[in-house]
């Protein structure tokens, strides 16, 4: 058992790593990494495809202007994995996988999936142009699950499951993402 002045010394530690101001700045990196590999992705989608993660995209600087660092860094996140996952179909081809492969696949599907149904639940408003994303991820999810494309239905619900944490708070600066579907993620 730590002796309290030990212990006092160690919370006190790890206050000092973690300002208030630091889940800001980490949500802020977390968005310009994504921003980059999705930059990088994009240049490669269908245009249909593309359209998606541009609304995505841009729904995510308008998160950034106004201050929404952790939602942008989420918007990111799930245009990232719709990326992989558009170009996954491109190229993707069935291998043969083990019993024991598929089954911690299955489980980890149900909980990517699962998790993002618990955390869309808990907001009660969503706008159009989003749910239609986030509705559309998921029944993509569903499909390529069905159909054996495990790799690709990982990718949707990972897609899912980001997009999910998006909470509909300033739901005004999101549906302004759908006039700006013309704007690149460049």
């Amino acid at each position: 058992m730590p002796r309290p002045k030990k212990a006092a010394k160690k919370v006190a530690k790890k206050a000092a790593k973690h300002s208030p101001g630091h889940r800001q700045t980490n949500d802020l990196r977390r968005a310009y990494e994504h921003m980059s590999r999705v930059e990088i992705l994009q240049r490669s989608l269908k245009p249909s495809d593309a359209k998606v993660v541009t609304t995505l995209a841009t729904m995510a600087r308008e998160q950034l202007e106004a201050g929404n660092n952790q939602q942008a860094a989420d918007l990111l996140r799930g245009a990232e994995h719709l990326s992989i996952a558009a170009l996954t179909d491109q190229v993707s081809k069935k291998v043969q996988l083990s019993g024991e492969l598929v089954q911690s696949i299955t489980e980890h599907f149900n909980e990517l999936t699962g998790r993002a149904e618990e955390h869309w639940l808990k907001h009660e408003e969503h706008l159009g142009v989003f749910t239609a994303i986030y509705k559309s991820t998921r029944k993509n999810a569903a499909a390529a699950f069905k159909h054996g494309a495990y790799y690709q239905a990982l990718e949707f619900a990972r897609a899912t499951e980001a997009l999910a944490h998006v909470s509909p708070h300033g739901a005004h600066k999101l549906k302004r993402g759908e006039k700006v579907l013309r704007l690149t993620a460049v």
